[in-house]
């Protein structure tokens, strides 16, 4: 520290020094993301696969959209502390619904008939999702 540094200048300083290490604290986990991989799922424009895991953490459905082979399976796995549920707006009467999933539940969805279908949680509208079903 120099004796006529200002304590402005000093602040910006530190400053500097607290973004610097977040930053480097944080280079070594950009990779950490989401692969899209889903545990055997698949996103967006990626080939469908015959069974797709979709974890339901952090209030959203990972990996979203997701892309399953008509007569393959989606299993929703719940790894929040909070209830959620996986429904298409028919509900229980429609293509879908997983019913209520607490803390480590899971529910498996064979879908026979190819289509596109838009499913939310019950509890927490904000989280949606998305089926496509290909032959």
């Amino acid at each position: 520290m120099n004796e006529g540094e200002t304590p402005r200048r000093r602040g910006r300083r530190s400053l500097l020094a607290a973004f610097a290490c977040l930053a480097l604290v944080a280079l070594p986990l950009a990779g950490c993301g989401d692969d899209d991989s889903g545990g055997g799922g698949s996103s967006g424009g990626g080939s469908a696969k015959s069974a797709v895991t979709v974890n339901i953490a952090s209030f959203k459905f990972l990996p979203d959209p997701i892309k399953v082979k008509a007569g393959g399976e989606v299993t929703w796995v719940n790894q929040d502390k909070a209830p959620h549920t996986a429904e298409t707006d028919r509900g229980v009467k429609g293509p879908f619904n997983t019913g209520w999933l607490d803390l480590g539940d899971k529910k498996a969805v064979k879908f026979d008939q190819a289509g596109k279908f838009s499913y939310y949680c019950i509890y927490h509208r904000f989280m949606t999702g998305t089926v496509e079903v290909v032959e």
